[in-house]
């Protein structure tokens, strides 16, 4: 039986989506919360990600002083592809090992230390977390070398890097080494702007991230949107931040919004429009992390999975074939058509957000856009005044 999205979601109608046996879903699991293993949905998850590995002065790999195996065994059981991140918030001790063994002379030795890590515990590759200043002159080239060790073993090369920008110390050898980037879009605000409360992971900013990585080259195979577990809490300085699942214990209600007071997160409805424009625009959603979930009907993580895999039996929306869009790609001129019973308010915006034309489509009728002003490039038509918020990728030749 073909899956179709539940009637509660309303539906992207999305041009060329990609084949959900290829979205990936990746949760990152930091060893602080190994305790909550035993709660999480494992099978709802693609790849797992084990944060976080980093180098003692010696040289040897130490995950928090914790044993991982117990956790990668649990992900082989449930068919998971599982990685090693390294790097996270490093600590000054951690984060001069880094830059010891980084440099060219140790760097062999390094790289030897860590492909053993990964036979000896069975993973199936690296993920590089480092971030912010500990991207540096270092980092590509110690990307290059480990590259290549891993593809001697057929192992995976991911990063986790920031939604909004790219280090220009990453070179676009190095980029292209990846296998995928698990895009970090969150912390758009927080504790160091204490006095700019607001959400730190909306909409706007996933569409204005996807656009960045766009711009730099990256296919769409080779993003992954990443999304917030947790919020920060604006009602105190310093800025605290707090889980999805302490917000949700305190009032289920709070699952269905994303704010609470001064506290600011992603509710359901946010992270399922996201979860719909991942599958619209790139071939995956990250986690960070899935220690924070609510492990029970609020869940996010079993949001995502019911927007990509919905359980079978359940209905698509009665407007699904409503709304068509074509030529798609257009030139000079786009036709929108509208099948349904009702008018449809639109908007035609950039990947940014910005709206460049709105105007209404009245029922069982066609209108035509003149779009000779606009740059050649991706575009989105979204569909306004619903619950939740549709949109159409449309590109401009």
């Amino acid at each position: 039986m073909a899956r179709l999205l539940p009637l509660s979601l309303l539906l992207l109608f999305a041009f060329n989506l990609p084949a959900q046996e290829d979205f990936r879903i990746v949760g990152y699991l930091p060893y602080y919360r190994f305790g909550f293993s035993d709660q999480i949905n494992f099978e709802q998850l693609t790849h797992l990600n084990i944060a976080f590995a980093n180098p003692e002065m010696d040289g040897q790999l130490d995950v928090g002083g914790e044993n991982i195996d117990p956790i990668v065994s649990i992900g082989k059981a449930n068919g998971l592809t599982v990685l090693i991140s390294m790097g996270g918030g490093l600590t000054a001790a951690w984060r001069d090992a880094w830059q010891f063994w980084m440099q060219a002379p140790n760097r062999a030795e390094y790289i030897h230390n860590i492909m053993e890590f990964v036979r000896v515990h069975e993973l199936d590759g690296v993920d590089m977390d480092l971030e912010g200043a500990d991207v540096n002159a270092l980092y590509s080239p110690f990307v290059l070398e480990l590259r290549d060790s891993l593809t001697s073993d057929g192992k995976l090369l991911t990063a986790a890097l920031p939604g909004s920008n790219r280090d220009p110390d990453i070179s676009n050898a190095a980029l292209n080494a990846f296998d995928w980037v698990n895009m970090m879009v969150y912390n758009l605000t927080g504790p160091w702007a204490p006095n700019s409360p607001g959400s730190h992971s909306p909409y706007s900013f996933a569409v204005s991230s996807i656009n960045n990585w766009f711009s730099q080259g990256v296919p769409a195979e080779r993003l992954t949107l990443g999304v917030p577990f947790y919020g920060w809490d604006f009602s105190t300085n310093p800025v605290p931040s707090f889980t999805y699942r302490a917000i949700v214990a305190e009032n289920p209600e709070n699952a269905f919004n994303d704010q609470a007071g001064q506290r600011y997160y992603n509710g359901i409805p946010t992270i399922q429009n996201k979860t719909i424009l991942a599958m619209e625009l790139v071939s995956g959603v990250m986690i960070w992390e899935i220690g924070q979930d609510s492990y029970t009907e609020y869940s996010l993580l079993n949001a995502i999975y019911e927007t990509v895999y919905p359980p079978s039996g359940t209905q698509q929306a009665p407007f699904a074939d409503a709304l068509s869009a074509f030529p798609n790609p257009f030139s000079e001129e786009l036709s929108i058509q509208n099948e349904s019973d009702s008018p449809l308010d639109l908007r035609l915006a950039s990947m940014d957000g910005r709206a460049l034309q709105q105007f209404t489509v009245d029922a069982r009728s066609t209108q035509w856009l003149s779009t000779t002003a606009l740059a050649p490039g991706m575009y989105i038509l979204q569909v306004l005044g619903q619950e939740t918020p549709r949109a159409y990728k449309v590109l401009r030749r």
